[in-house]
């Protein structure tokens, strides 16, 4: 599987994340786009 780092900005991958951690009956807090920033 390629690499997605360059092709979504900070805000979509969040959003990706957060949608991650919250399927199948998780909770989980919201991952915010400066934490995506802070961890690239």
């Amino acid at each position: 599987m390629g690499a997605y780092g360059n092709q979504l900005n900070d805000l979509e991958l969040a959003a990706v994340i957060t949608y991650e951690r919250n399927s199948w009956g998780n909770n989980a807090s919201i991952v915010q786009p400066a934490d995506v920033k802070a961890a690239r």
